[in-house]
């Protein structure tokens, strides 16, 4: 068993993870990077258009690249805000239902504490999405990292494995056969 996709996957985690979690702009100039190039892309599409006599096609062409590019420099900002919205308000109805639980139940107390932190959390992430998609993204690269780091040490110890095993050919010479 061969260990190069381990090696592979664990440096590839643990780099895009590191990258994630404590370099966000770097994320942001490559996404503004691809911008740009959708945008040298379309002027060639234009000037390619207006020389070839078809500009009824280049309008839509160019409006459509326009939208791409605008989604693509909000989309760090939508996500960030998604993350925390969403996830706020999952925390808040798991922390609702832990209180719900807890009310239902003889000896719910700590059910309820933990409903009750759960829920104000929610509450923190509803209302502070930008701070709750910073955590979660630092959390998600740390993870990342973790996964890349483990995928590290299988590769090590299938390689371990590997270089202490034998071929696994049996050698016959000198064997018997003793007929009784």
């Amino acid at each position: 068993m061969s260990n190069k996709g381990y090696m592979t996957k664990g440096i590839i985690l643990t780099i895009i993870g590191f990258i994630v979690a404590f370099f966000p702009k770097i994320i942001t100039y490559t996404l503004y990077g691809v911008c740009i190039i959708i945008a040298l892309l379309c002027v060639i599409e234009i000037i390619q258009g207006f020389a070839a006599g078809d500009a009824g096609t280049v309008i839509p062409s160019v409006l459509g690249t326009a939208v791409l590019i605008a989604a693509i420099i909000f989309l760090p900002k939508i996500v960030a805000v998604g993350i925390g919205f969403i996830g706020g308000i999952v925390i808040a109805v798991l922390g609702i239902t832990e209180i719900i639980k807890a009310v239902n139940s003889a000896n719910g107390m700590i059910g309820g504490i933990i409903g009750a932190i759960m829920l104000i959390i929610g509450g923190i992430c509803i209302f502070n999405p930008f701070s709750a998609g910073k955590i979660a993204r630092i959390i998600v690269g740390i993870v990342m990292m973790l996964n890349g780091i483990f995928n590290l040490l299988v590769a090590h110890a299938i390689a371990s494995r590997n270089k202490n095993s034998s071929s696994g050919v049996i050698d016959i010479t000198g064997f018997t056969i003793d007929d009784k």
